[in-house]
C-alpha cells in the first residue's frame, strides 16, 4: 500500500511540475511574440526612414536575451534524445510547416539584411538608421527562433503521441518511415490536427 501512494504522489508531482514549466513557457512565448513584433515595428520604421525612440530599443533589445535563454533550454529538451542531424527537426516539430518556413525566410532576411540593408538603401553605412535597420533585422531572426522554438514545446507532446503512418502505426517524431511497415510518413499523416 505505501508504493501505491508514492506512485500516485510521485505522478502527481509531475503533473504539477509539468503544469508549472507550461506556465513558464506560455508566459516566456508571450514575451517573444511581444518582442518580435516590437522589432518588427521598429524595422518597419527604420526602412522607412523614422528613428525609434532610444527607450523601445533599451527593451526590446535586451528582451531578446530574456527569451533567448528560456528557448536553448527548451530546446535543448525538445532535442536531447535525437541525433545531432535532426536538431531543429526535432525542436520544431511541434510548429506547424508554415511556421517553420517562415523561421528560415526571417532567418535569412535577418542576417543577410544587417550586411545588405545599408547597401541597398543608399543610406550612410555608419548612420543611426542603418544602424538600426541591420539591427533590427537581425534581432527579428532571435525573436523569431525564440518564438517558433518555445511554441514548439507547447505543441511537441501532443505531436508525438498522435503522429502515425497511413496504415496507423506510432511513428517517432522524426522518422520519414514507418519502423513497423516501412511505409513513408507524409506531412499530412505526420502533422496531426491538435486542439
Amino acid at each position: 500500500m505505501e508504493s501505491l501512494n508514492y506512485h500516485f504522489d510521485h505522478q502527481t508531482a509531475k503533473r504539477i511540475w509539468r503544469a508549472g514549466l507550461r506556465i513558464v513557457v506560455y508566459f516566456f512565448l508571450i514575451l517573444a511574440v511581444a518582442g518580435f513584433l516590437g522589432i518588427l515595428m521598429i524595422h518597419i520604421a527604420a526602412l522607412a526612414g523614422v528613428t525609434a525612440p532610444a527607450v523601445i530599443l533599451k527593451v526590446v533589445i535586451p528582451g531578446v536575451f530574456v527569451v533567448w535563454a528560456p528557448a536553448v533550454l527548451v530546446s535543448n529538451h525538445l532535442s536531447k534524445e535525437f541525433k545531432q542531424n535532426h536538431l531543429w527537426r526535432a525542436t520544431l516539430r511541434g510548429c506547424p510547416k508554415w511556421m517553420q518556413k517562415a523561421l528560415w525566410v526571417v532567418c535569412g532576411y535577418g542576417f543577410l539584411g544587417t550586411f545588405l540593408l545599408p547597401l541597398l538603401l543608399g543610406r550612410n553605412v555608419d548612420s543611426y538608421g542603418s544602424f538600426t535597420a541591420g539591427m533590427s533585422g537581425f534581432m527579428m531572426a532571435f525573436y523569431a527562433m525564440a518564438v517558433c522554438v518555445l511554441y514548439s514545446a507547447t505543441r511537441a507532446e501532443a505531436f508525438d503521441r498522435n503522429r502515425r503512418c497511413p496504415n496507423g502505426h506510432h511513428v517517432s517524431p522524426v522518422s520519414r518511415f514507418c519502423e513497423d511497415c516501412g511505409s513513408p510518413v507524409t506531412d499530412n499523416a505526420s502533422h496531426v490536427q491538435q486542439r
